[in-house]
This record gives structure tokens, sequence and C-alpha cells, in this order.
């Protein structure tokens, strides 16, 4: 089974970060996710989530470092997911592909359905630690 490397941002506000529920038809349909996409060829994981959040939500961002990585199998593909601490540096988000944005606190993560491998990333890491 091959493996897609992909990002994943920890956009965050006020004390506050951005999730994203995913469109009912695409896989994970529904669950929330953090906002990000496939690595292109030739592309950093940088350029990657700063491309894919201007299409996907309109906004400039500040990539400040890449926080953690893992690596999940799911049972047609294996994810790579790279997670980067971001700030937005332009443009307020926009809902152009998600089915729902959200600004919550560390403390109502819980409160979310998330895909299998941002709750993969969630139960090793303590989201509060990201955003202080």
């Amino acid at each position: 089974m091959k493996t897609l490397e992909v990002t994943a941002a920890i956009i965050r506000n006020n004390g506050k970060i951005l999730i994203c529920q995913r469109p009912a038809n695409k896989n994970c349909g529904l669950l929330w996710e953090f906002p990000g996409g496939k690595i292109e060829t030739g592309e950093t994981g940088e350029q990657c989530i700063i491309r894919e959040c201007q299409e996907e939500l309109g906004i400039t961002l500040s990539v400040e470092r890449e926080l953690t990585d893992i690596t999940y199998e799911y049972p047609d593909r294996i994810v790579h997911l790279h997670f980067y601490l971001c700030d937005i540096t332009a443009g307020v988000p926009e809902n152009k592909e998600h089915n729902a944005l959200a600004w919550i606190t560390p403390g109502e993560v819980e409160q979310y359905e998330f895909c299998p491998a941002d709750k993969e990333m969630l139960k090793r890491n303590s989201i509060e630690k990201f955003i202080c």
C-alpha cells in the first residue's frame, strides 16, 4: 500500500484552534479534521500547508514549526501526516470546501468526532501545549 504524505495545520487564534468538518461525499465524511492536504511533488510540507489553506479557506498562513507527525493506516491507504503550528497573516477563514468550520478551545476537542488520523494525534499530544 502506498503512503500518502499529508499536512495539517493547527491554526491558533485567541486561545482557539480552527477545525473543519469534511464533506459528506469524501473519505471520513462529516468527521472533523485540521485543515490541510496532500503534499505535491517538489513541494515542502510548509509550502503545502500554505497552498492548501489558501485554496480551501482563503487565508494566508505563517508556519511557525512542525509540531509532530504520525503514520496512520486506513483500510485503503497509509497516511503520513505532518502537523504544523500556524497563524493567519491575511484573510478570514471561508468555508470553500468543507461542510462546516469551527473555532474551538482545547477543552472542547472531546465534543467533536475527528478523522482517525487526527484523533490518533490528539490522543498522543495535548492540544493545549500547542496553542499556549
